[in-house]
């Protein structure tokens, strides 16, 4: 329990210790919740709710201010646990080959993902009250959380699979427009076809639109959500496994040479 404990303290510091990532959400999000009903007319939008198939007519200020959260959201926890996964991995190579039980460690990583997806959805959650009344404020932070989780989950398997930060960047950038852009109402107000519920983006966008735009809000997309996080952090943690184990470390995996005798004068003469 004890090794859990400091694990679990060393990862949340880890996370703290990004400071441009803490900025950016703390300047972002309020930013674009102020700014969006003077980007997009409060016309009427009518779009359909592929969760539960009905028309629903909503200010298109508001489902902007929605869709402008989520891709802010999801782009700053992306970068923030793949920042910091990228910085821990070498000493937490250093650990397990020290001897430090893997399964605190996992335990920790787990629990620094969860605590940050949970403060960065209250954060949000919180300033879109602050200027509007979503009609359920719970299910919001549900949906915002749920992003948090798929892609700070995104970012772990990205720091351990891509060899640099630019790399990891561009991926988290280009994949998160692809998937949160055909979710939009905005762009795509009457979606078909079977590939959309199949995004990972499907769940969390379906639930925040709900959430603050419809009579009741259904809970079932909150599975596919959970599904891909899921998947996520079982590939991340089972990729830390495989390099954090000694035969995968370079210390161990480089042959070892035997040190060459010193040389006497008669060689020292011949040379």
């Amino acid at each position: 329990m004890r090794a859990y404990r400091v694990a679990a303290r060393y990862n949340l510091a880890e996370l703290a210790k990004n400071r441009l990532a803490a900025l950016l959400l703390a300047v972002l999000i309020p930013l674009w919740i102020l700014a969006a009903p003077q980007i997009f007319a409060p016309a009427p939008l009518a779009f359909r709710l592929r969760a539960t198939g009905r028309t629903l007519t909503a200010s298109a200020d508001h489902v902007g201010m929605i869709q402008g959260c989520l891709g802010i959201v999801m782009l700053l926890m992306a970068f923030l646990t793949f920042s910091a996964a990228r910085q821990a991995g070498p000493f937490d190579r250093r650990l397990t080959a020290a001897g430090y039980p893997r399964t605190p460690l996992l335990l920790a990583k787990a629990t620094s993902l969860l605590s940050a997806a949970a403060l960065v959805a209250l954060y949000t959650t919180v300033w879109t009250q602050d200027v509007w009344s979503p009609r359920h404020p719970g299910f919001l932070w549900l949906g915002l959380f749920t992003t948090c989780l798929v892609y700070g989950a995104l970012g772990l398997v990205l720091a351990l699979f891509l060899p640099g930060e630019l790399e990891g960047m561009v991926v988290i950038f280009v994949s998160s427009n692809l998937d949160l852009l055909p979710q939009s109402p905005l762009v795509n107000p009457d979606p078909h076809g079977f590939l959309g519920p199949l995004l990972p983006m499907y769940g969390p966008m379906q639930i925040c639109l709900a959430a603050g735009l419809a009579p009741t809000t259904p809970l079932w997309p909150v599975a596919a959500s959970l599904t891909w996080a899921g998947a996520l952090t079982l590939i991340a943690l089972l990729a830390f496994c495989i390099r954090t184990s000694s035969r995968h470390d370079p210390d161990h995996s480089r042959p070892s040479t035997p040190l060459s005798p010193p040389r006497t004068d008669a060689s020292a003469a011949q040379l």
